[in-house]
């Protein structure tokens, strides 16, 4: 028994979404909704003390973080495989998940809360938001959330992020250049970590790839596109029946 505790719009839960997608294997999906802090309840956090998503639970056992989640999926479920065999691709799978958690996350990372979190959290009152991060369960996030409602962020905190965003294209646009399809030769673990990145770059600086310098990038991720589980993994809309509360407390359904 699977069940996968996500978020919608989270990167890192279309992550590991699109690992149990490829994989074909079928999970209970349990979508929490982020900016009412649902990530913060005392249950929750009894399966994930970091407070985020995603969470997967198989047979009662929590793996946290996705980067492990995407692996253990792959070393529980053999088929299809997404590791390569090759110990030298092995190897660059490897180094496109240590890029995924190190630098495209941070590419996305301040964009994000700016667009999704912040118009939330600054209307919440000064007592609401104290409740609110007594029960976010580290520093930094309590921090974090505290400068999304109040201050916002700093146009050096974006920047960093549009820095980011270029120095990933540019590391994907090497690695594609000798014509390969996918990041570490063949479809692995590299791809399903980098896309939703790619795609919440796409979705926040549309003109990065449209202006032409990333060519490789673009036609890798117009293949991705074309793939069956990203169809699922980034498109879940109406999977879920809490979808419609959701997006209304995002103000998705707003005129």
């Amino acid at each position: 028994m699977l069940t996968l505790y996500h978020g919608l719009a989270s990167t890192c839960s279309k992550k590991a979404r699109l690992a149990l997608f490829e994989k074909g294997v079928p999970f209970e999906s349990r979508l929490l909704n982020l900016q009412a802090f649902e990530q913060h309840a005392p249950e929750y956090l009894k399966l994930n003390p970091n407070g985020v998503v995603p969470t997967l639970v198989h047979d009662g056992r929590p793996v946290i973080e996705s980067t492990m989640i995407v692996g253990y999926v792959d070393d529980v479920f053999a088929d299809p495989p997404l590791t390569p065999r090759d110990p030298f691709a092995r190897a660059e799978m490897r180094l496109w998940l240590k890029w995924s958690d190190e630098h495209a996350y941070k590419a996305v990372y301040v964009p994000t809360w700016d667009r999704l979190s912040r118009p939330v959290a600054q209307k919440l009152s000064d007592e609401e938001l104290a409740r609110r991060l007594a029960h976010v369960p580290t520093a930094e996030r309590r921090s974090r959330w505290e400068a999304t409602a109040r201050q916002g962020f700093t146009q050096d905190e974006f920047d960093a992020a549009y820095a980011e965003m270029t120095a990933t294209f540019d590391r994907m646009e090497a690695a594609l250049a000798d014509g390969r399809d996918w990041l570490a030769g063949n479809y692995s673990l590299a791809d399903i970590a980098i896309v939703p990145f790619v795609e919440r770059i796409d979705d926040l600086r549309p003109d990065l790839l449209d202006s032409g310098k990333w060519p490789g990038v673009s036609a890798w991720f117009a293949r991705y596109r074309e793939r069956p589980a990203f169809e699922s993994a980034f498109f879940f809309e109406g999977k879920d029946a809490r979808i419609s509360a959701i997006r209304k407390a995002l103000g998705l359904d707003n005129p």
